[in-house]
């Protein structure tokens, strides 16, 4: 296991985290962005 981190949860970074953490549950996936409402969004 590993721990990814993604800054930045936009256009790019939120969909490939989706993408790595749906394809590789033995990872954990963490995403930050200092947009509060991008990180809303995805949870």
């Amino acid at each position: 296991m590993s721990n990814i981190l993604c800054i930045g949860a936009g256009y790019v970074g939120g969909p490939t985290m989706a993408m790595i953490a749906k394809n590789c549950p033995e990872h954990k996936i963490t995403v930050v962005d200092i947009n509060k409402d991008r990180i809303d969004r995805w949870n």
